[in-house]
Parts: structure tokens; sequence; C-alpha cells
């Protein structure tokens, strides 16, 4: 089973509009609403897959009301936590050549409801296999964000623990050595991690085999429509991808991470889980909605990647 944790979900509004003219009036062409949040969008695609799952989070108010009922008529394992504050909204205007996001900052967590969520966890995830923490924090009653997520992966050092978060909160993290054993940053992410700049792939090569941050966590460093460079264990391969028309790229790393997950869960030989992560990460782009794929084109897109050990 696949435990996922979303600390902070939203309510995600797109507005497709016409080209957007900041001062002036736009009229919606078309409204999309979607249950968000990063660890939302992985669950919906772990469900796609038919992966057994679990999806943990805070939800509250209307709105936290709103994403349970929807993911629970998706047919999506929930086990959240309900809380006296309000789930956040995330706004996206889209006008055809760009999307401008308006993010809410979320709740603050009570110290009774963080605590509620520790429980439901260690109650409904015991027997997970794998487990991933994506995504923002909201804010927590007498604790910092490090204290509420060290104390959720200290739990569960037995699973094998994804984290794709903000890399300054990650870089915390992995400093405590905390049992994070895979993390999926980008290309400018993983510059912060490392803290450099302009890294050709080479560079980044060395850096994923000679780095203390890496030395006991897998890599999975993407690099948009370049494919993705991954340290897998001890060795490090190069995956490039065929060219598609994008529709929308929001959501395609979530569901990398989804891929990722459920190789792990599946027990997929290297090359395989990389071609399954990358497949699920360019269907969602090629998706309107965000957290979705085609798991026919999925299967057609992992017959195009190629994936090599890299050599330098």
């Amino acid at each position: 089973m696949i435990a996922t944790h979303t600390f902070n979900p939203s309510v995600d509004i797109t507005y497709q509009i016409d080209p957007l003219i900041v001062g002036e009036v736009h009229r919606v062409k078309q409204k999309i609403e979607n249950p968000g949040g990063k660890g939302i969008n992985v669950t919906k695609v772990l469900h796609q897959l038919g992966a057994a799952h679990c999806a943990f989070g805070y939800v509250g108010g209307a709105n936290g009301q709103w994403i349970d009922e929807t993911l629970k008529e998706m047919g999506i394992t929930r086990a959240f936590t309900f809380i006296k504050g309000q789930t956040r909204q995330s706004l996206a205007l889209n006008d055809g050549e760009s999307q401008t996001e308006v993010l809410e900052q979320g709740p603050t967590i009570s110290e009774h409801e963080q605590q509620a969520y520790f429980e439901t966890v260690t109650k409904h995830a015991k027997d997970a296999k794998v487990m991933t923490i994506s995504g923002s924090s909201p804010q927590f009653e007498t604790h910092s964000k490090f204290d509420h997520m060290a104390r959720i992966l200290s739990a569960f050092a037995h699973t094998y623990n994804i984290v794709d978060t903000h890399a300054g909160e990650l870089k915390a993290l992995l400093e405590a050595e905390l049992p994070i054993h895979c993390i999926k940053p980008n290309q400018s992410e993983f510059e912060m991690l490392v803290n450099r700049e302009n890294l050709t792939i080479d560079a980044c090569a060395r850096l994923l085999q000679t780095h203390p941050y890496f030395k006991n966590c897998d890599v999975f460093l993407t690099l948009g429509g370049d494919g993705a460079l991954v340290k897998w264990k001890s060795d490090i391969y190069r995956a490039t991808l065929p060219h598609k028309d994008i529709v929308n790229p929001v959501g395609s790393g979530d569901s990398t991470v989804a891929g990722i997950a459920y190789g792990v869960d599946q027990d997929l030989e290297p090359e395989a889980l990389i071609r399954q992560a990358l497949a699920c990460g360019t269907s969602n782009a090629l998706q309107e909605k965000t957290g979705f794929i085609d798991v026919n084109q999925v299967a057609e897109i992992k017959t195009e990647i190629e994936v090599e050990r890299y050599a330098w």
C-alpha cells in the first residue's frame, strides 16, 4: 500500500481567459475545479494506476468537505483529519500563453489536530510499503514545519519515503539525516539544494554521486522536456523523452512522483521504473486537468522513452 500526505491541500480553480492584461476586466471562458495540493495529485494518479493507496491530509470547512466528497466519488481511499480551519483555495489564470497563479497560505493546525493526524496515520498506514510527502505545509501551533514532518518520517523509517517539497525545507530534512529514501527535484531546486548555479548535466551527475545529501537517497532529477537524470542506488541513468505538444504541465511533477511510488510498490527494475515515472508525468502534461493521466497513453509513452546508464 502507498500512503500519501498532503498537509496543505487546496481547491484548485483554473479560469480560462483571453490574454491577461493587468488592470483590465476579464470574463471567464471556462472554469475548472479540482481537489488539489501536490499530494492529492499524487493520489489521483495512483488511483488511476490501480495502486492500493490511502490519502492523508488536513481538511476543513466547506472547501475541505468538498475535497473529501469529490475524492470519495472518484473512489479514492482517504483517512483525512478534519480541522476547524478552512482549507485554502488556489487560483490559476490561464490565457492560453501563460498561467498566473495566486496561492493562499492555508490554515493554522492546532496541537490537538496534529496529534489526531499522527494517530490516524500510525493506525491506517502501519502496513504501507511506500510513503509520499508532497507540497507545502500550513502553519502549526507550537511546532515548526520541520518538527511536524520529522515526526512523521521518524515514525515510518520502515517504509520507502519519497519527499517532494520546497528545497529549503528539504535541505533541513536531509541535513538531519531523517529516513528519506527518494527526492524528486527539478534542476532549479537541485541547484538550490547543493548551493550551485548553471550546472551542466555532467556536473549534476558528479554531485549525485559525491554530495553527502544523496549518499543514501535515490534522486529523480527532472529536466523538463529534456527528461531526467536519475541516481538509483549506486547507478546513474539518463532518460530522454519524445517530443509532445504540452496541454497543461501543472501536476506533471506530482504524476512523476506517483509513477516512482508505483514502481517501488510493484518492485520494478530501475529502467522500467524510470520509464513508468516519466510516462506518468508526460501523460499528465497532455491532459487539461491536473493530477490526471491516460493509462493507455502511459503504456505507449513508456515505449518511446530512452533510458541508459550515464557515462561521462
